[in-house]
């Protein structure tokens, strides 16, 4: 059963880089190691280290469905389609939140047709979550001059990324749904032709990222539908194309106000309390030291402004060196002090040229305001270190992008290879 599955997927791998990547092939071949190597991580990671076992509990809650399927095909496939809590064996479940719920049986398939082999379905989830890094990595390298060493490090080697979208976790399937509609979005504002199943891939990506990550899924559709209608727009009405940032800000505001009725909890009325009780949530679970302190932080939008750049410095880039304890928290200081160090030297980067503003445009508001929320609804430094691979990987490109001290240091490697 491993062997064969182990050669399945090799030859999906293949089949794959044939398709895609016969340019890059040193490239994509330790990019996918890569991945399969921290989808098996996470699963020892949580087996061995964290008290919290998340993954677990998701693959042993579909390991029970799958067994179910075995003994009733017809009834299990009802369950997939429909939960009714009346069915036996929902009482067997640990997770029934309905976000939970839909990750188990996305899992329970691959279960089904694994034996039971939590290791392999990593490998499934994790080779699904790095065709879709790939897809955006071979966009953003086409479509960005000397944009393909900041689109390798962003979407295929940065490390927390990388691991926290690899294996039976939300945000391996949740990641690869963004990354599909931005690849799409991308190549249609770069006036690329695109295919009638890309569509229908990204119509099915906002389904599977929309059902995990909500909010994630809500704020980046906002802001692709606001770049796409101010593209369209802009070359017909005239104001708009004179008063841009303004018009581009009324079209986000709009459009925000008709998703907010998408979700309860987007509702306008109880947005910011919903906000303040997850915070309140963790700050009550959590030590006093792995936690974001805020500034008398309460439900209304002078305490959201006034906290809001403590809460973007902080999503960003904390745990500081010097805030580190555990073996986790010094790995994810690490990471931190470089994105400190290069955000620094973007500073000092040559002008980028302007044809791509409505695309930095699109991609600063998603940043800023997923890190801010994220920040104040989580200020659990530790969990916000995975919650916030829904945007980091776009942060790490645009800092990463024609860097003048990566340019230094590669050309140094090269000099030292010559």
């Amino acid at each position: 059963m491993i062997f064969l599955h182990a050669f399945i997927l090799l030859a999906i791998g293949w089949l794959f880089f044939k398709r895609t990547g016969t340019d890059n092939l040193f490239i994509f071949w330790s990019a996918l190691a890569f991945k399969m190597l921290m989808g098996v991580s996470l699963g020892l990671v949580y087996l061995y280290y964290y008290t919290a076992n998340d993954t677990w509990l998701f693959f042993n809650d579909a390991a029970v469905l799958a067994n179910y399927a075995h003994e009733n095909f017809g009834e299990f496939i009802k369950f997939l389609w429909n939960s009714n809590s009346s069915v036996d064996i929902w009482n067997e479940l640990s997770n029934t939140q309905v976000r939970s719920l839909f990750l188990v049986k996305i899992i329970s398939l691959f279960s089904l047709v694994t034996g039971n082999n939590y290791w392999i379905s990593a490998l499934y989830f994790s080779l699904i979550s790095f065709f879709a890094s790939w897809n955006l990595f071979k966009v953003m390298s086409r479509h960005f001059p000397d944009g393909r060493t900041a689109a390798v490090i962003a979407f295929l080697f940065f490390p927390s990324t990388v691991f926290w979208s690899s294996g039976l976790v939300k945000e391996t399937l949740a990641l690869a749904g963004i990354y599909f509609i931005a690849t799409v979005f991308v190549k249609g504002l770069k006036s690329e032709k695109l295919f009638w199943w890309e569509w229908l891939l990204v119509i099915f990506s906002f389904y599977v990222a929309w059902s995990l990550k909500y909010y994630w899924t809500a704020l980046f559709v906002v802001v692709v539908t606001t770049s796409v209608l101010f593209y369209f727009l802009q070359k017909r009405i005239l104001i708009i194309d004179r008063f841009k940032i303004i018009s581009w800000l009324l079209i986000f505001i709009l459009l925000s106000g008709v998703i907010s009725q998408s979700h309860p909890n987007f509702y306008l009325s109880r947005f910011l309390q919903v906000l303040i009780t997850n915070h309140n949530d963790f700050v009550a679970i959590s030590k006093d030291t792995g936690l974001i302190h805020y500034n008398n932080l309460t439900a209304n939008w002078p305490s959201i402004l006034i906290n809001s750049p403590w809460a973007i410095v902080s999503g960003l880039f904390r745990p500081f060196i010097w805030e580190a304890t555990g073996a986790s928290s010094w790995l994810a200081a690490i990471e931190n002090l470089f994105l400190v160090v290069f955000t620094g030297a973007v500073f000092f980067r040559k002008k980028v040229e302007s044809g791509n503003t409505l695309l930095l445009v699109s991609a600063l508001v998603y940043i800023v305001l997923l890190c801010m929320f994220l920040a104040m609804s989580t200020p659990n430094l530790g969990t916000l270190s995975r919650y916030r691979v829904g945007f980091l990987p776009f942060f790490i490109f645009i800092i990463a992008y024609r860097n003048p001290l990566l340019i230094y240091l590669f050309d140094r490697i090269r000099f030292r290879h010559e």
